[in-house]
């Protein structure tokens, strides 16, 4: 039985999540069967099944550089990918931390407000957090899920509920 390179095994992956037959594998590659079996099962391969599975995974490899076979090269696009995804979460640290200080800025201004045009200014500036705060939170997933932070379990369901309050 021949010795395979990383290569090799890579390819017979990909020919089996894109649906190939064990057998067939085995017979295209010169290898007992069973390893291959042993392989699939102690990686997790897929069957062919989830093609779209295999494609985002293929796709992730691709942007974070982890496709490259080079190790040097590899650790090198991982170290980018990482930093590039520490950058995204401190962004929206500071982001989260702006709109925690426009909230408390309308709510100390509510506290304060002595007027009615002072309440209504501070009425509009909690309103503006709620806004921005929304806005962050939907903006941040968002991009959470395209830099591969955070995983998409199923459909994204955003929800807009919009309220709409009686003068007195």
């Amino acid at each position: 039985m021949p010795k395979l390179s990383p290569d090799d095994w890579e390819r017979i992956r990909a020919e089996r999540e894109a649906g190939l037959s064990f057998g067939r594998l085995a017979s295209r590659y010169g290898i007992d069967k069973a390893a291959i079996v042993r392989r699939a099962k102690a990686e997790g391969w897929g069957d062919g099944a989830d093609a779209a599975e295999l494609v985002r995974r293929k796709a992730m490899a691709q942007v974070t550089g982890t496709a490259i076979t080079d190790p040097e090269k590899r650790a090198a696009a991982i170290d980018t990918a990482a930093e590039l995804a520490a950058n995204v979460i401190r962004r929206h640290q500071e982001e989260a931390e702006q709109v925690r200080e426009l909230f408390w800025r309308g709510l100390e201004a509510n506290r304060a407000a002595e007027t009615l045009d002072e309440k209504r200014l501070a009425f509009e500036t909690l309103k503006a957090a709620k806004i921005s705060s929304e806005t962050a939170l939907n903006l941040q997933r968002m991009e959470r899920i395209s830099h591969g932070l955070d995983t998409q379990g199923g459909k994204v369901e955003l929800v807009i509920e919009r309220s709409y309050g009686i003068a007195a």
